[in-house]
């Protein structure tokens, strides 16, 4: 995602859950992603086996008393809004009607356009000009606050309610982007309520961020929670509240992706069945592979033909 050309957004970036009565299949079926093809390789954290695809585990074969573990990353949330049949309300719908556990559920708000300034928040929260109400409070620094990339942390790994505010482009390298992620880390009950609030994913963050954490200046009241707000902080939630209708940012797969894999980690086994069979006998075989398709590829194909004909109508009107 180019920062300079995208939109704050609210976002989920995690999501997993546990069942103890449902099988991994049934699980695959309440993701509404039975029609993907899901690959069988090793658990992880005392599961024996998982079923995997685009980073969406379904961990299964534990202890009796584990159950079937599902988890969801932040691409592989990406992948489940990009092709799943129920969305969000539909899974979150399926954990509560069926009493589920949800072990943790990220909402992330990106700023994008400047709204919030990592060295700031980082000062303040040196300087104690913040109030939570996290019934843990630990906040810690990743790095010197001097170096791009630090965090700042609001609440212990064990809270129902964790805070993180960070430098998303310095993580990812593109220092010459402004991409500032303030994500609220649920936990159990807390997690499910969230699921529970009848509002836009954007007022519903705001809401719950201003019940946990704020950011303020210094006032005269002898509570600190009475102290007026720093105005990036009202800044950010007034920001988030207006994100009313959820939008997907969608997969993080593009052509060159496509391209580079093909060529790079595939190019020598493609080039000696070529060399063996022949073209055409070789695009026969992948005509009538028996894997079943992958809908990320057929999405990637679409938009492919797309800029085609979008680069072809340009042409046509001399632009």
């Amino acid at each position: 995602m180019d920062s300079r050309t995208a939109e704050n957004i609210v976002i989920y970036d995690w999501l997993s859950f546990t069942s103890k009565t449902h099988s991994p299949d049934d699980l695959i079926a309440a993701l509404g992603l039975a029609h993907v093809p899901w690959t069988e390789t090793k658990g992880a954290r005392g599961y024996r086996d998982r079923k995997y695809f685009s980073c969406i585990s379904v961990h299964y074969n534990g202890r009796a008393d584990m159950g079937v573990w599902v988890e969801m990353s932040g691409q592989g949330c990406r992948t489940f809004e990009s092709l799943s049949s129920v969305g969000w309300e539909g899974i979150f719908s399926f954990i509560r009607d069926n009493g589920l556990k949800i072990t943790r559920l990220d909402v992330a708000y990106d700023d994008h356009s400047g709204i919030l300034n990592i060295r700031d928040i980082v000062d303040d929260t040196l300087d104690e000009m913040f109030v939570s109400k996290s019934d843990c409070t630990d906040v810690r620094l990743s790095s010197n606050r001097k170096i791009k990339g630090t965090t700042v942390i609001v609440g212990s790994p064990q809270s129902k309610v964790l805070i993180r505010i960070y430098d998303k482009a310095a993580e990812r390298g593109k220092l010459d982007e402004h991409w500032i992620r303030c994500e609220m880390q649920l936990r159990d009950d807390r997690a499910v309520q969230f699921t529970k609030i009848p509002l836009p994913i954007g007022q519903a963050y705001a809401g719950v961020l201003l019940n946990y954490l704020r950011y303020v200046e210094p006032g005269e009241d002898s509570n600190k929670w009475r102290w007026s707000m720093r105005d990036y902080w009202c800044n950010l939630v007034e920001d988030a509240e207006r994100i009313s209708i959820y939008q997907s940012p969608g997969m993080e797969y593009n052509e060159e992706r496509c391209k580079r894999y093909v060529i790079n980690q595939a190019g020598n086994a493609i080039d000696a069945c070529i060399q063996m069979y022949g073209l055409y006998e070789f695009e026969k075989m992948i005509q009538e592979r028996p894997v079943c398709r992958n809908p990320k590829y057929d999405i990637l194909v679409k938009q492919h033909r797309f800029d085609m004909i979008a680069q072809r109508v340009m042409r046509w009107f001399g632009t």
